[in-house]
């Protein structure tokens, strides 16, 4: 008994042919296949029409074929960090697979936003220690209990502060107390 339905995939999109010629009443059917011409990689290409290559895309290729194209953005956008009204900023991204979408993604590639996500991962990395106060306490104290680590503290800070002025304007870190201990 033979199956009535297509003996493809459904994901598939396949056209049943009927021939309307003479008393013939065999269903042929047929697999949509189709070309599809375009300009998607957004320049101009220096090989001519009529000898480029066809480019086969799947699920397979997919990833292979976004990577080859070279796909490129070159915008301005208006520029919401600063205060002045009608400043642009240039945007040029450049997109080698899926993940190039994504914002964090696109953020990176704009060095603007790139500084203040560093900025705000610097921000997230600081406030870690600080977030469990008696443990940065602990810390802190087991720092400058030793003259040479207050020393090495001392001289970063002056690398941090300005050099040659903060040394003569430093006065020497005072010895770290121990914190009293607490009763459970």
């Amino acid at each position: 008994m033979a199956k009535e339905g297509s003996v493809a995939p459904k994901e598939r999109i396949n056209i049943k042919y009927v021939p309307a010629t003479g008393d013939q009443q065999e269903e042929v059917e047929l697999p949509l296949k189709m070309v599809i011409m375009g300009d998607f990689k957004g320049h101009p290409e220096d090989t001519p029409i009529e000898e480029r290559q066809t480019v086969s895309v799947d699920k397979n290729t997919f990833s292979s074929v976004m990577a080859e194209s070279d796909l490129s953005l070159s915008a301005s956008v208006p520029n919401l960090m600063v205060d002045e009204e009608g400043v642009d900023l240039p945007v040029n991204l450049s997109f080698r697979s899926l993940s190039d979408f994504t914002p964090d993604s696109i953020a990176n590639q704009v060095p603007e936003l790139k500084q203040l996500i560093e900025l705000r991962e610097a921000l997230v990395a600081l406030k870690g220690p600080l977030g469990n106060i008696p443990a940065f306490r602990t810390r802190m104290q087991d720092l400058l209990s030793s003259q040479e680590s207050r020393e090495k503290l001392l001289a970063e800070l002056q690398l941090v502060g300005g050099g040659d002025e903060a040394a003569s304007e430093a006065e020497p870190a005072p010895k770290a107390e121990p914190a009293p201990k607490k009763d459970k």
